[in-house]
C-alpha cells in the first residue's frame, strides 16, 4: 500500500515538474534569443572594422592633429579643433530616408549607442578616399533602406558642411572587407545590418556608396 502512495506522489511529483519546467524552460529561451538579438545589434558595426584594423593602427594612421589652433583674421579670432576620438562632431542628414542622427569618431558601442559612428581608420569628410559610418538598422539606420540612387547625403560638421549624392546600393556580406576599401576619389560610405527586420545574427550589411558634390578640401581648412 506504501508504495503505491510513494508512486502516485513520484508521478504527481513529475507531472508538476513538467507545468512548472516547460514554461520556465521557454522563457529562459526567449530570454536568451532577445539577447541575442540584441548583442548582435550592439556588436555589429564595429565588429567588422576591428576584424580586418586594429584600433591601434586606426588610430595611429588618422591621428592627423594632436592639438587646437587659433586661426586669426583681422575681425574676429576663431578655434577650430580637429575631431578626436569620441567625439561628436557633426549631423547626418539624408532627407529622402527621412534620417538625422548626430555623427560621432569611432564606431564602437558606446558611439553607436547615441547615434551614428565613422570608422576610425577611414579618412574625414574632406580629405581624399572612403569615409566609412556605421549606423544601428533597429535606430538611426532603420529607414537606410528608402534612399535611392542619386538622393543626397549631407553631413554638417565642424568644420564645414559636406554633400554627397548617392551613386551605389548594393548587398554585401557581413565579413566582406570591401566596405572599408580605401579609394582615389572622396567617397562617403553607409552601411548598416541587413535584412532590416531580421531578429538575430545578420548575414548581411546594406550598403550605401556616394560622391562628394560639395565640400571643402581639408587642405584648406586651417586647424
Amino acid at each position: 500500500m506504501r508504495k503505491k502512495i510513494s508512486q502516485k506522489n513520484q508521478a504527481k511529483r513529475r507531472r508538476l515538474g513538467t507545468l512548472i519546467g516547460v514554461p520556465v524552460l521557454l522563457f529562459i529561451s526567449g530570454i536568451t534569443l532577445l539577447s541575442l538579438a540584441f548583442f548582435d545589434n550592439i556588436s555589429y558595426t564595429f565588429y567588422l572594422s576591428r576584424m580586418f584594423f586594429p584600433q591601434e593602427v586606426a588610430i595611429a594612421q588618422t591621428n592627423l592633429s594632436d592639438s587646437n589652433t587659433v586661426v586669426e583674421d583681422a575681425t574676429v579670432a576663431t578655434q577650430v579643433s580637429f575631431p578626436k576620438y569620441g567625439d561628436e562632431y557633426g549631423t547626418l542628414s539624408v532627407d529622402a530616408a527621412s534620417i538625422v542622427t548626430p555623427v560621432f569618431v569611432g564606431d564602437d558601442a558606446t558611439q553607436l549607442l547615441y547615434g551614428a559612428g565613422q570608422y576610425y581608420g577611414s579618412v574625414f569628410p574632406g580629405d581624399i578616399g572612403n569615409t566609412v559610418i556605421a549606423g544601428h538598422t533597429n535606430s538611426v539606420f532603420k529607414t537606410l533602406g528608402d534612399a535611392q540612387v542619386g538622393d543626397a547625403i549631407r553631413l554638417e560638421l565642424t568644420y564645414g558642411t559636406y554633400v554627397y549624392e548617392i551613386s551605389n546600393i548594393e548587398i554585401k556580406n557581413g565579413t566582406d572587407q570591401s566596405i572599408l576599401a580605401p579609394s582615389e576619389e572622396q567617397i562617403l560610405t553607409l552601411y548598416t545590418c541587413y535584412p532590416f527586420d531580421y531578429i538575430g545574427n545578420t548575414p548581411d550589411r546594406y550598403v550605401v556608396t556616394a560622391k562628394l558634390v560639395e565640400g571643402k578640401p581639408l587642405s584648406e581648412i586651417n586647424f
